[in-house]
């Protein structure tokens, strides 16, 4: 029984330790010459946020035209400045969460499930972004496409966008009953909700399993350590509808 795996990337597979922030605020500072008003850079809520919600927010409070030449500027030299971080600061503070390296190597390469699930991500990360965290925390090749924050700024617009996707990388077509939209944070819910997929929330993140329950997930794991529970979670919930 075939399903189709959409993973977040921050606070469900990795933990960057704060290298991406480190990055969005250096990146946007000195790409518009802003050090001087460091001081008034507002306090932000990361967590499900997407990048180019991020990017409309900030532009907004700097008065920076929201323009795609603009846009692009930024984006350019987040990734620079991302790179640089996870080399250095994310080497020493980041760490890949509990269980998932097994999780991805059960999914992805052991015989009785490989091929019969297609891993994609999807995440409030910019592409060049979420490809670049992957790899640096040794999950290069497990993904194969995914949607991200440079596709829309609204979370809950990137369902459809990875199931086309997926769709055009594997040549199938995916029924909601078989799509998984697992993630740490609440717009993780309501993103699942939003696209008729099923709910895997995993209180790895900054929310406890009480907070995200209050949400509704279909299932709340503490982390993706319990391989074979998660495994047959998804099988069975496969067959429900």
């Amino acid at each position: 029984m075939e399903a189709l795996l959409l993973f977040d990337i921050d606070g469900t597979l990795v933990d960057t330790g704060g290298a991406g922030l480190r990055a969005l605020t250096s990146a946007l500072l000195k790409e518009f010459a802003l050090h001087e008003r460091a001081g008034e850079f507002p306090e932000l809520d990361l967590a499900g946020s997407t990048d180019a919600g991020v990017v409309r927010f900030l532009f907004g409070h700097f008065e920076i035209e929201l323009e795609s030449a603009n846009i692009e500027r930024f984006y350019a030299r987040y990734h620079v400045h991302l790179r640089r971080e996870l080399s250095t600061w994310g080497r020493r503070h980041g760490r890949i969460l509990p269980g998932v390296s097994r999780l991805m190597d059960r999914l992805h390469r052991h015989e009785d499930l490989a091929g019969r699930h297609a891993l994609g991500l999807l995440t409030g990360n910019i592409a060049r972004g979420a490809w670049t965290k992957v790899a640096s925390y040794g999950l290069d090749g497990v993904f194969g496409f995914g949607a991200f924050g440079d596709d829309h700024h609204d979370r809950d617009r990137l369902g459809p966008i990875a199931i086309e996707r997926a769709a055009l990388h594997t040549g199938k077509r995916f029924e909601s009953n078989r799509v998984f939209i697992i993630g740490d944070t609440p717009k993780d819910i309501r993103c699942a909700r939003a696209c008729g997929a099923w709910a895997i929330a995993v209180a790895t993140g900054r929310f406890s399993r009480e907070q995200l329950d209050e949400h509704g997930p279909d299932v709340v794991f503490d982390s993706l350590e319990d391989i074979d529970r998660f495994v047959t979670v998804i099988g069975r919930l496969s067959e429900v509808r």
